[in-house]
């Protein structure tokens, strides 16, 4: 490299001019002199509009590597942020290199303390990967620290915080991180509100359910969405409400969290808390929610498409919902074994005329492999039987009656 500062200056400038950026990021984390690799920093980052225009692949491992490899704060801040412009997860992709043996640690220092160090540096970058770092660490010991960097000045740390003390789920953290629901920035009262809902304590729930009935709608739909995670009655009520919201985005979000509820609940509550949600459902069913619980059969969780079949079929009715009928024929093919027998269980108890068409139409147009057409088999076996029952308890009733208007007369009634 040349001596003199304003030959120096000179000469990383015309590299940049001319394009040779992998030859700048050759001097990050090296043993050059650290003017000449900040002087390389800024120049890269002061080309990141000419740089998209490129292939980069090359160029970015090198940064990455040269994050562990520098001995300066600044220059490291500054290549990390020039890693984030490209590539959203680069802090999660440093922090997994930071983990991994593959790779040394800047100054040798066990990673925790790294990132308690870097929490208290003045560049942003190095906080943020600081946050995410100790997230990854993932022990109680962190909780205080997270909790911290809840109150950072800069809104994208304390979001990632806000992230990490959900994931953490610990209660030490639900005082930070409900001051945090009075945030001028929506999107930090947002993830405040998700961090309360993950860490799932009867008073991080409470702090959060009167965010589900009023305030920005940006946060009332993300309570909606993560709300169905507790998987306790308690928060049905508002679940309830936005299923009847006005806004169909919202309605469909409800109806997945409906579905959720039931997923999450505990085992001992399961039954009850299915039960009630479908008694409650049943009473006036709507057919947009049938519709969009039928959606959510498409969800890439079986435990989330059984529950959707199972509330399907509590709502079914086959005389006007084909649609919902044909999707729980359809399931008895899901590759899901459990998901399949959930849909058998469901069609078993419909009326053969109903359903019996609609199964050999589908068994026509599918290439069906054996289990699924031993299923459609057992469905009409099941059905045939129930059919065979009902007409001989309709025989027995009426050799029983003195007359056959007794018999008329207290079907009438029943129906």
């Amino acid at each position: 490299m040349p001596d003199s500062q304003n030959t120096e200056t000179r000469f990383l400038e015309s590299l940049a001019s001319s394009g040779q950026f992998d030859r700048l990021a050759t001097y990050l984390g090296s043993n050059e002199p650290l003017s000449v690799r900040r002087k390389s920093a800024h120049y890269l980052s002061q080309s990141l509009e000419t740089l998209a225009e490129q292939d980069t692949a090359a160029l970015i491992e090198k940064l990455y590597e040269a994050v562990l490899a520098e001995t300066d704060d600044t220059v490291r801040a500054r290549i990390i942020e020039i890693l984030v412009y490209f590539e959203d997860a680069a802090i999660d992709t440093l922090v997994e290199m930071i983990e991994s043996d593959e790779y040394p640690t800047p100054t040798d220092s066990p990673h925790p303390l790294l990132y308690v160090r870097w929490l208290d540096s003045k560049h942003v970058e190095l906080r943020l990967l600081a946050v995410a770092g100790l997230g990854s660490v993932g022990t109680k010991q962190v909780a205080g620290k997270l909790a911290a960097a809840c109150t950072d000045h800069d809104d994208r740390i304390r979001i990632r915080a806000l992230e990490e003390c959900g994931r953490l789920e610990d209660p030490r953290c639900v005082e930070a991180v409900a001051a945090c629901l009075d945030a001028t920035n929506i999107d930090v009262r947002t993830a405040a509100a998700k961090a309360l809902i993950r860490i799932g304590t009867e008073e991080s729930i409470t702090a959060v359910l009167p965010l589900a009935k009023e305030g920005d709608r940006q946060v009332r739909q993300a309570v909606i969405e993560e709300i169905g995670s507790v998987g306790s009655l308690a928060v049905f009520g508002v679940i309830l409400k936005a299923l009847d919201h006005d806004d169909e985005q919202f309605r469909a979000t409800a109806a997945r969290a409906t579905v959720e509820l039931i997923a999450n609940a505990p085992s001992a509550d399961r039954y009850t808390i299915r039960r009630t949600i479908a008694i409650h459902l049943q009473r006036a069913p709507d057919r947009e929610l049938v519709a969009e619980i039928r959606a959510i059969t498409d969800a890439e969780e079986p435990t989330i498409r059984r529950d959707a079949l199972w509330l399907l079929g509590e709502l079914l009715d086959p005389n006007t919902h084909t649609e919902s009928l044909q999707t729980l024929i359809r399931s008895i093919a899901d590759p899901d074994t459990k998901t399949a027998k959930v849909a058998v269980s469901q069609l078993v108890e419909l009326e053969e005329s109903l359903i019996i068409d609609h199964l050999e139409a589908f068994i026509q147009a599918r290439d069906l492999n054996t289990q699924a057409l031993k299923r459609a088999d057992f469905i009409r076996e099941e059905l045939t039987a129930k059919t065979a029952d009902d007409h001989l308890k309709d025989a027995v009733e009426y050799t029983k009656v003195s007359d056959p208007s007794d018999y008329t007369a207290k079907h009438a009634e029943d129906s």
